[in-house]
């Protein structure tokens, strides 16, 4: 039809040429001719066509020249072409491409394969990037389209299994069903392609590209898949049950880009990865991967992209043979078991954009590479590892680099100042290590730079805050926890200034600050932390920018200072976290709009507003712990369904404990240190979710309510120091999280059950226990050596030593205030002991000051986690059982003011971590052992025992020497100094648990006063959180 137009054609006027006219014959004669061969679109297909348009949502907007009576090789997306051979030479729709047109089929319609399939003359048919709605793709007709050879229907909508009928198209060059996950439906279930990848696709030998990426595909990638001999892409990453293994791979293999990323796929990286040579892109990240790399891969000489982050590598040293890759630009293996020190062949990888080697424990100086070796160097990725030495000076000065961040690890040292700064480093992060100094002046030449990170160090001096606002394009900020003094000098800016840079976050945490800086009246910071500084006054208006209305911030935390009184106008901002704790602020609760985490705690406030809870419309965490509230517990919290988190500890509040607050819903309720009086409410009727209860320290009465068995999430439990009666709760050994029971400084009597371990082998009695205090109460009986056979948790060894990687996220939490405090108080090394949050690594037993008879189990030398024993005020007898000398972790050991008899076990001589030991006031004889800790104790340890003899007491064991004369250790449950342990939990995302621990106590030894530090961590639930 060419050369010929649609437009009617003009009168012909008389004295027209003669060419003209033979022009107008000839192609009137062409279209004669072409409508009697039928070179035109074929009618069939161009009705088959039409009745598909049909099938979508207002087509005219996205089809518009689809009209009939119209040549449909000229409508969008229709290529015609000849017909295949034994077709008669016939014109024909060969290709229909439709992709990212916007095209929506019509509710519940799906894809139209009557009218598709009509169309058996297609070569390429593409219908990705719209949208079908979640529907199957038809299970029969794809047969019908044997000419296919690139098939496209990615992202476009469609769930359910691959069609039988594709398996027909053996002439397929290129397969894409790629992101068709479009998330849930409103049942829950995944909108996908899913099910298992078909055989039959190891059976097309023209295929080059095969792409299931983004999907819902399970079982395994049938092996043969990779014995293709043309497949040049293999992509089905992101499919997170689809399993596999890669087999051994053929010698002259195509493929260029094999991606497994993010599926469930297993083993070892197979030797013959060397075989694929024009290997271009491999990435097995996220996998479950074992073993390390091969040195074979070296010889992949076109690989450009390698990615095996989090995958289960264990890569150990790294291969030498990685720096033969020099076609590499991008260098992925994060999380990968990486030991040692980087080889000094990397230094060949001059073509690398991005490296990056976070997550491991690297160690050595990063002296593994210089300047020249990485000029097209983009992104620079080494935290979280154990590097060591000084920061090179050239890194800010590589010609491309635009992200550096070395956090935490343990460089040292000031940093550099260096020249040529790089015109695009936008990002910095060297806070978590140990650096030193002044922050250099070259910094502030970076004039690119958005983001700067230095918190965390050791940095010293002081710095003009307004140095920093000369970086135009600054938007993160953070000094915190330094030795620095920032010097707010920026009263000179105004808003008029042109070229103030938009702060989005700025962390000035313990910067030595005295008051705010100005910057913050003329720009609206979402992220800000001034806290642990000496701020006073009043927190003023303008803070915000100077808005007053309409605010929306995302963190604010000015704890810490010396604040006491606000001029903000909260009322009408909408403040997702806030924090003011720890300072002096009077007077009624301010309430944000929308809040999602309230910490209130260690002020002056005095009231709490009747609107509270009008303002709250999504789950949230209410701290107000001491402060002055006094009087009921205000009935609002009892219209509070979105709160989860409350605490309102150490205050005045008097009378019941209102039951609605005891229903179950609260995952954390402390309400410890107030006068509250009554009985608990017995309200938990449906599902319980509270993992923290506490309400140590009233003047709570009666038996403990049976329906908080209900609560099988249930972490902390503490209602010491009250006055509940009753006997021994049995129901509360079947919660299978409780790890911290505090029932001391009540009235409960009568024995404690025992388990019964024969009747049920499958109990979950104590599981999880890992503190248990039941000290000065009436408890009586026996103590059953199967109690303690249950205790699980306490049996597991375990060590102090904190993951080096996780400590930095503690600190950071703290000092940003995102952490609540659950407290408990145990006897520990002879005194009253606050203990925060505890962990696996921390056990303690306590059952002092009771009427607890017979012999000590011996059952008990077999819990390896136990930090604290103390059983002593009872009226136990027998002798002290060797099998303590297992517990090797054992640090405080408090067997007083009971009726044992014999000799001390030599065994107790290697407690190497036995810094407290008490055994005073009982009828123990013979020698005190030697060696050891032994050494290191007083005779107040052993007084009151008058068959003892030897060192350290004065009494000789010859007979010679005098009476005892120290004055004993006072039983721990009777002594009054109080030590304190704190730990930290962090709420997270979902409101899962995680757990940082710090622990500070003091240790009287030898008259002298000395202190330690033990880091502890474990987590225990999920936060990115």
């Amino acid at each position: 039809m060419s050369g010929c137009t649609d437009e009617q054609p003009r009168r012909v006027r008389g004295d027209a040429p003669h060419h003209l006219l033979l022009l107008v014959v000839t192609c009137a004669a062409a279209v004669g001719t072409a409508a009697a061969s039928g070179s035109g679109c074929p009618a069939d297909q161009a009705a088959a066509l039409l009745r598909l348009r049909r099938s979508f949502q207002r087509p005219e907007l996205s089809l518009p020249s689809w009209r009939a009576r119209t040549d449909c090789c000229r409508w969008e997306g229709v290529t015609c072409g000849a017909a295949a051979p034994g077709r008669g030479g016939a014109v024909v729709v060969t290709a229909l491409d439709l992709g990212g047109r916007g095209l929506r089929s019509r509710a519940g319609l799906g894809l139209d394969g009557g009218s598709l399939f009509r169309l058996a003359t297609l070569r390429r048919l593409s219908l990705a990037g719209n949208d079908f709605g979640g529907a199957d793709l038809p299970a029969a007709g794809f047969e019908r389209l044997a000419e296919l050879t690139h098939l496209n229907l990615s992202g476009a909508g469609f769930a359910g299994p691959v069609p039988a009928g594709i398996g027909a198209l053996r002439n397929l060059v290129s397969l894409d069903l790629s992101d068709n996950n479009q998330g849930y439906s409103d049942d829950g279930s995944v909108i996908a392609l899913s099910g298992p990848i078909p055989e039959f696709l190891a059976e097309f030998q023209h295929l080059t590209v095969l792409q299931l990426s983004n999907n819902d595909f399970n079982g395994s990638l049938p092996r043969s898949i990779f014995q293709l001999p043309r497949l040049r892409v293999l992509d089905v990453s992101s499919n997170a049950d689809l399993a596999g293994s890669l087999p051994v791979l053929p010698a002259g293999s195509s493929l260029e880009v094999l991606n497994l990323k993010e599926t469930s796929f297993s083993g070892q990286i197979p030797t013959s990865i060397g075989n694929l040579k024009h290997l271009k892109t491999l990435d097995i990240s996220g996998t479950n991967g074992s073993g390390g790399i091969p040195a074979s891969i070296g010889g992949l000489a076109s690989l450009s992209f390698l990615d095996l982050s989090s995958s289960g590598f264990q890569i150990g040293e790294l291969p030498a043979a990685i720096g033969r890759l020099q076609s590499l630009s991008t260098l992925r293996l994060t999380g990968c078991g990486i030991s040692g020190e980087i080889p000094s062949s990397f230094a060949n990888l001059t073509r690398l954009t991005e490296l990056d080697l976070s997550r491991n424990n690297i160690s050595g100086q990063i002296t593994f590479f210089s300047k020249e070796s990485f000029l097209n160097l983009k992104s620079l990725q080494l935290c979280c590892n154990s590097l060591s030495g000084p920061v090179p000076s050239f890194i800010f000065s590589l010609p491309q680099v635009e992200f550096i961040s070395l956090m935490s690890n343990n460089l040292a040292g000031p940093l550099p100042e260096f020249s040529s700064p790089s015109p695009f480093l936008q990002s910095i992060y060297l806070d978590y290590n140990q650096l030193n100094g002044s922050i250099p002046m070259s910094f502030f030449e970076l004039t690119g730079l958005q983001t700067l990170d230095l918190s965390r160090n050791s940095l010293t001096g002081a710095v003009k805050l307004s140095s920093f606002w000369k970086l135009t394009n600054l938007s993160n900020l953070c000094l915190s926890a330094n030795k620095l003094t920032v010097i707010v000098d920026d009263e000179h800016v105004s808003s008029s200034s042109a070229s103030l840079p938009q702060i989005n976050a700025l962390g000035l945490a313990c910067c030595n600050m005295t008051k705010i800086p100005s910057i913050l009246r003329y720009v609206l910071v979402h992220d800000l932390d001034l806290s642990c500084n000496q701020i006073g006054g009043s927190i003023p208006k303008w803070i915000w920018g100077g808005q007053v209305e309409n605010v929306d911030v995302f963190k604010f935390n000015l704890s810490r200072n010396k604040f006491s009184s606000i001029d903000l106008p909260l009322a009408n901002a909408s403040v997702y976290y806030l924090d003011l704790s720890f300072n002096k602020i009077q007077g009624p609760i301010p309430i944000p709009v929308s809040p999602q985490f309230l910490d209130y705690s260690n002020n002056l406030f005095s009231s709490v507003p009747q609107y509270l809870m009008e303002r709250v419309s999504s789950p949230f965490f209410l701290n107000l712990a001491n402060n002055t509230l006094h009087g009921a517990i205000p009935p609002m919290l009892c219209n509070a369904s979105n709160l989860q988190f409350l605490d309102i500890s150490y205050n005045n509040f008097s009378g019941h404990v209102p039951s609605c607050l005891v229903d179950g819903h609260l995952t954390i309720l402390k309400m410890r240190q107030n006068r509250l009086e009554g009985r608990l409410p017995d309200d938990i009727k449906g599902r319980c979710v509270s993992q923290t209860i506490d309400f140590n320290g009233n003047q709570i009465e009666g038996e403990l309510p049976r329906s908080l068995s209900n609560c099988s999430n249930l972490e902390v439990f503490d209602v010491g120091n009250n006055n509940f009666s009753g006997l021994f709760p049995s129901w509360i050994m079947k919660l299978p999280n409780l790890r911290v029971l505090v029932l001391r400084s009540n009235r409960f009597s009568g024995a404690v059950d025992k388990i019964p371990i024969e009747s049920d082998q499958n109990r979950t009695d104590f599981l999880s226990l890992q503190i248990i205090d039941l000290a000065s109460n009436n408890f009586s009986g026996t103590l059953d050596p199967r109690w303690f056979e249950k205790l699980r948790a306490m049996r597991m060894a375990t060590t102090s030593s904190t993951n080096k990687n996780d400590a930095p996220l503690a600190l950071e939490n703290n000092l940003s205030g995102k952490l609540y405090r659950d407290t408990v108080v145990v006897t520990y090394k002879g005194t009253p002991t606050t203990v925060s949050k505890i962990l696996v690594a921390f056990a303690v037993i306590d059952f002092s000051g009771n009427a607890f008879a017979g012999a000590i189990p011996a059952s008990i030398g077999r819990l390896a986690s136990l930090r604290g024993l103390n059983l002593s005020g009872n009226a136990l007898a027998g002798a002290i059982p060797p099998e303590l000398g297992g517990l090797r972790q054992l640090e405080s050991l408090d067997l007083s003011s009971n009726r044992l008899e014999g000799r001390i076990p030599e065994a107790l001589v290697s407690l190497t971590s036995l810094a407290w030991l008490n055994l005073s006031g009982n009828r123990l004889e013979g020698s005190v052992p030697q060696g050891g800790q032994f050494l290191t104790f007083t005779n107040a340890s052993f007084q009151g025992n008058p068959g003892l003899c030897g060192k350290p007491l004065s009494r000789r064991c010859d007979g010679g020497g005098g009476s005892d004369t120290g004055g004993a250790p006072a039983s721990e449950h009777g002594r009054s100094s109080e030590d304190t342990i704190v730990m930290f939990c962090l709420a997270g995302s979902g409101y899962g648990l995680g757990f940082a621990v710090a622990i500070l106590f003091q240790l009287a030894c030898r008259g002298q006063k000395m202190e330690r530090l033990l880091g502890l961590r474990l987590c225990m639930g999920r936060s990115e959180r």
